[in-house]
């Protein structure tokens, strides 16, 4: 069909073709919405899936590891003074920090009464030390009871273990300024006897007692003075002293690279409503938080899970929890109960 004219002089398109280009812009429209519609409905199932894999897997989670941040918890709260951060496994001594000697040692143990309960002697007794902190001698007895039966040697010597004031006054470090009073750490060496006479090496001149090093932190263990934190410490040429800080600070001190001094600074940060998350070495599941004590300091605490806690001796405690299971509250425990409501430390 020719083009018409309007008046004006402009072509016009015939009314048929004008027709058929409105149906097939009708058609391109319904087409274009289809397209759109499915688009959205693919994202919508695919949100929907992705949601309901996310929720399945905190289940999991959850199931698998309790999380004192959660439900169900049952918070008390107890007072602490500044004297209660001047004991337990964390405590940090170095020439910055002194040690308090307690008014009584009923926290230590003779090293001679553990050892001989042997019947076949996994370990030697220098003679040089008579104490150790009680925890920290089972958990020596049972490392060293371990790596006799692993390796077959039972020449590993225990030595300079507690110092009183006294006995450290003989020694390069300074009385009160000794990780030795505290009793949680002792050194290890290895002994060989030759034409009647021991020497002692460290564990590190052979490859034969690496094992020690290597899984110390399953034990509660850590190498105090490592050789490549000596600008932390401030000691040198120390790799055979062990330290006892429990085996769920041991495990992340290790897994991190960590010496004390820098763990303790690490744990500053957390609190009870944001604590570090540990996965023990003994396969359990810890919360660890920090609270400055400046004269004294409210500690919150889950009544109904396993707990402990330690001073640090530089101004503050740690509450170390065991998420592995819920328990039931002691008799007479006093601690308010506030359901859910995650404190502030």
């Amino acid at each position: 069909m020719a083009n018409a004219h309007d008046e004006r002089g402009f072509n016009t398109v015939g009314s048929d073709a004008m027709e058929r280009r409105q149906k097939k812009q009708v058609m391109q429209t319904y087409t274009l919405f289809g397209v759109i519609a499915l688009f959205v409905l693919m994202v919508a199932v695919l949100l929907v899936m992705a949601v309901g894999g996310i929720i399945s897997n905190l289940r999991g989670a959850n199931d698998k590891k309790p999380n004192i941040s959660g439900d169900g918890i049952k918070w008390g709260t107890i007072t602490v003074a500044t004297s209660d951060t001047l004991s337990g496994d964390l405590l940090l001594v170095n020439n910055h920090h002194a040690y308090t000697f307690p008014q009584n040692d009923d926290h230590l143990e003779e090293i001679y009464s553990v050892w001989a309960k042997h019947a076949t002697k996994p370990y030697v007794l220098s003679g040089l030390s008579k104490y150790m902190d009680r925890d920290a001698l089972n958990a020596l007895d049972a490392m060293l009871t371990d790596f006799a039966e692993t390796s077959g040697k039972t020449n590993v010597q225990v030595r300079y273990a507690y110092r009183t004031a006294e006995d450290q006054a003989a020694f390069s470090v300074e009385p009160g300024y000794s990780d030795h009073h505290t009793g949680l750490g002792c050194e290890l060496k290895y002994s060989v006897s030759s034409g009647g006479s021991s020497a002692s090496y460290d564990l590190s001149n052979d490859p034969a007692y690496a094992w020690i090093v290597e899984n110390c932190h399953k034990y509660g263990f850590i190498v105090r003075y490592p050789a490549d934190k000596v600008e932390k410490t401030e000691i040198e040429d120390y790799e055979s002293y062990f330290r006892y800080v429990g085996v769920a600070h041991a495990t992340y001190m290790k897994n991190k690279g960590l010496c004390l001094e820098e763990y303790i600074e690490t744990l500053h940060t957390y609190t009870a409503k944001n604590p570090l998350k540990i996965s023990g070495a003994d396969g359990k599941s810890y919360e660890v938080y920090y609270v400055a004590v400046e004269g004294s300091a409210t500690v919150s605490y889950p009544t109904n899970y396993a707990y402990s806690f330690s001073g640090t001796n530089e101004g503050g405690v740690v509450v170390t929890v065991d998420c592995s299971a819920p328990i039931q509250p002691t008799e007479g425990d006093t601690g308010a109960d506030t359901s859910a409501d995650n404190p502030e430390a």
